[in-house]
């Protein structure tokens, strides 16, 4: 019998101290400040490009919530006048955790999936999709301001290249600054 009013007063607390979850879905938008980083060129200087794509927010408690993210992200870098210019569909699932109601740190795993790579310079354009992995993992973190209220939430974010991205083994992983802009509302 005591067994039954334990059980009872157990299920009574974990159920009371459940909050119904939120989730917030919408689209997102920001430039990426990619380059190589690792075993590269000296010369090699910084792309500027875009990401685009859908979030959805889903709070776990008050503090904390899971972000999964589905983008289009353009990556690569740019070696004397050439561009080397990489397509992704990257699928962040970032943990946010709120220290205060407006402000958010954020960490967690990327996987991308190259769909185009493409030199581009001013006498040719070519692609060169072969000489990269189709894959690339990485680690994001970041942190930002999310006005609820407003449905906005703004970022900043730094992608760190877990793999090599070449096949020929070379020691070069993708590195990239992300900036950008949620427009999200409550499901």
């Amino acid at each position: 019998m005591n067994y039954f009013k334990f059980l009872s007063i157990g299920n009574t607390l974990f159920f009371s101290s459940l909050k119904a979850q939120s989730v917030y879905i919408g689209p997102k938008v920001g430039l990426n400040l990619a380059n190589f980083t690792g075993n590269v060129n000296s010369n090699l200087r910084g792309l500027a490009a875009l990401h685009i794509g859908g979030v959805a927010e889903i709070e776990i408690v008050d503090m904390f919530s899971v972000q999964p993210e589905l983008l289009f992200s353009v990556k690569g870098a740019i070696l004397g006048d050439t561009k080397l210019v990489n397509s992704y569909i990257s699928m962040p699932i970032m943990g946010k955790f709120y220290p205060i109601d407006i402000l958010y740190i954020e960490a967690g795993p990327e996987i991308g999936f190259l769909i185009s790579a493409n030199e581009k310079s001013n006498s040719n354009n070519f692609k060169n999709t072969d000489s990269y992995k189709t894959v690339d993992m990485g680690l994001g973190f970041g942190a930002g301001v999310n006005l609820r209220d407003i449905g906005l939430s703004l970022g900043l974010r730094y992608n760190a290249g877990l793999s090599n991205i070449f096949v020929d083994n070379s020691r070069i992983k993708n590195g990239v600054f992300q900036i950008s802009a949620a427009y999200t509302f409550e499901l």
